[in-house]
């Protein structure tokens, strides 16, 4: 059983890393979004008791792990549902716990991979002048806040089109990324918009990182929000898989 997880769990990490989506979505496009914002904007100006450099390098790491888990993750067990995987592996040895579970291992071992690589790009070009605790804070909290998604990826996961989960996921990403406040800070966007954004889970999830390099604890609604959300996807995504098992 070991045996079998590690290798899948391999399998599946092989799979993401050599996917051109991933290459250009989760890393290619975050970055270039990261150095042109933080260009835009001027690296050294201040902003939120931090600087642009730093401030966006949290929103586009935070905007390209939400992104990984809808695409990669999300919309990839859309497509094996709909493309008959799931009702094949009942006939393999392979478990459901093992499949789901070097799934969800692998995915959080290439989220840990680009937060390294996208922290190391805008250190190196930039010169980011962060201490290293909050390095590693900021690159904990991003990592461990990414399950939260995983679990909105799971959902998306349950519908039987792929093509709509394709349409779905990207709205979502990008809904999430500008309406949080991961491209622009909220207080530029319209007033309506950004009292939505307060209470999306992208924005409480980028608003940690934030916080800690201001110097602060991220604030408990970040807690909350990001947790709250990440078990309401999780429930409703095994609700409609058991429900989708016993039809």
């Amino acid at each position: 059983m070991i045996h079998m997880f590690v290798a899948q769990t391999k399998a599946e990490s092989i799979r993401i890393i050599r996917s051109p989506f991933f290459l250009l979505f989760s890393i290619a496009m975050p970055l270039a979004f990261y150095f042109l914002f933080a260009s835009m904007n001027g690296v050294d100006k201040s902003i939120q008791s931090t600087t642009w450099g730093v401030f966006s390098l949290m929103s586009m790491t935070a905007f390209s792990l939400i992104g990984t888990a809808v695409s990669q993750f999300g919309i990839r067990l859309s497509f094996e549902h709909q493309d008959g995987w799931v009702r094949l592996l009942k006939l393999t040895p392979l478990s459901p716990a093992v499949w789901i579970g070097s799934k969800i291992v692998s995915q959080m071992a290439v989220h840990l991979i680009v937060i390294v690589v996208i922290f190391l790009s805008a250190g190196l070009v930039h010169d980011i002048q962060l201490t290293a605790g909050q390095w590693i804070l900021c690159g904990l909290w991003l990592w461990i806040g990414s399950i939260s998604f995983l679990a909105l990826g799971a959902l998306l996961g349950t519908l039987k089109n792929a093509n709509t989960s394709v349409a779905i996921g990207n709205v979502l990403q990008m809904g999430l990324a500008i309406v949080g406040g991961l491209w622009m800070p909220l207080s530029t966007l319209p007033s309506w918009m950004g009292s939505v954004g307060e209470w999306l889970p992208s924005h409480r999830y980028a608003n940690g990182a934030w916080n800690m390099i201001a110097g602060k604890n991220p604030a408990s609604i970040d807690f909350i929000i990001l947790t709250g959300c990440g078990l309401l996807f999780m429930l409703l995504s095994i609700y409609i898989y058991n429900r989708r098992d016993a039809v």
